[in-house]
């Protein structure tokens, strides 16, 4: 696999910062963050430049965010400058490095998404006897940092680069261990342990995830060989007409998981399921009939849709009202 290089320049250059910074604002604008940006964006842009160009560039910290649906998680935002660089780094990778990914995984690629994830699910619903689904606990906060950097090291050989990749990654450490958070989040003592834990929220966050398994990915498909396989960010779904497969296929994974990548099941222990069931997937109720959004998922897109017609955010409503199109106009049955 031939490594990435002569990335750098390019990539902190003024040209693409002011690319990354345009692509960041869709839809933000009226956020007063985003207004104080951009009032004076050009000298932001300029001073950004410089430190990412010599060196000096550090992130300046976050704000926790709570949040309860669909479940519970504490967003880490991150000033307007640094998500600016978030954008500049998966701007430059991320084109190349996500053609590397299985047509499996669905999570933040372009053409893939959510819909097409529960229409693949779907399929092997009514293809195969019986589903497993999996997912990992605790997933960004359990990421082990140092094998992140290495496996972007076997993709990346540009040293500047890598040497950004790590300040963006080391920036969350310690972000969850305050007893706010841990207590929100019912974590147990010495959890995260030392090197592991993403900000969550991050672009830069959300496409390590997705690589972070692909590993996973891999395993699967070459060594497990079960009837069909696939990967929503954290959420591992399996396929097969024996039960017996799967649950042989659970453990081997589970193992995989924890020595290559230190990571755990949420449920060692999950059962297979028989495939003439409903499952709940992405805000859907799934089953060989069709289709259609769970109710709780209907509820918080009306709340989230009302907020935006009482803050009167134009871009923010059209694209609030898109969304709810396409939740109503997904297929059903057929």
């Amino acid at each position: 696999m031939r490594r990435l290089g002569g990335l750098f320049d390019e990539m902190v250059s003024s040209p693409a910062l002011w690319r990354a910074w345009r692509t960041f604002r869709r839809g933000k604008r009226g956020r007063s963050s985003v207004r104080s940006f951009e009032v004076d964006a050009e000298r932001h842009i300029l001073r950004l430049h410089r430190e990412l160009a010599v060196g000096s560039y550090r992130p300046r910290g976050y704000r926790l965010r709570l949040i309860v649906e669909p479940k519970r998680r504490l967003i880490a935002a991150a000033p307007v400058r640094d998500r600016v660089v978030h954008h500049a780094v998966h701007q430059a990778l991320a084109p190349a490095l996500d053609r590397r990914l299985v047509e499996q995984t669905y999570a933040c690629l372009p053409g893939r998404g959510s819909h097409r994830a529960v229409l693949a699910f779907l399929v092997a619903l009514r293809r195969y006897r019986w589903a497993l689904q999996l997912d990992i606990r605790h997933y960004f906060l359990s990421i082990h940092r140092p094998t992140l950097l290495h496996l972007m090291e076997r993709s990346v050989k540009d040293r500047r680069v890598l040497e950004l990749l790590t300040v963006i990654a080391e920036s969350g450490e310690g972000l969850y261990a305050g007893e706010a958070a841990r207590s929100f989040l019912d974590l147990e003592m010495g959890f995260p342990p030392p090197g592991c834990g993403l900000p969550i929220g991050n672009l830069t966050s959300q496409w390590w995830g997705n690589h972070y398994l692909s590993g996973a990915d891999h395993f699967v498909l070459r060594e497990l060989r079960v009837g069909a396989y696939q990967r929503y960010m954290d959420d591992l779904t399996l396929f097969d007409d024996s039960r017996e497969r799967l649950v042989e296929a659970r453990d081997r994974l589970a193992r995989w998981l924890g020595e290559e990548r230190r990571l755990r099941l949420k449920r060692p222990d999950a059962e297979a399921r028989r495939a003439t069931g409903a499952f709940s997937y992405l805000g859907y109720r799934v089953s060989r009939r069709g289709v259609e959004p769970l109710p709780a998922a209907l509820a918080r897109a009306r709340h989230a849709l009302g907020e935006r017609v009482r803050a009167g955010s134009v871009d923010s409503l059209e694209r609030s009202i898109a969304s709810v199109r396409g939740w109503l106009g997904f297929p059903h049955g057929g």
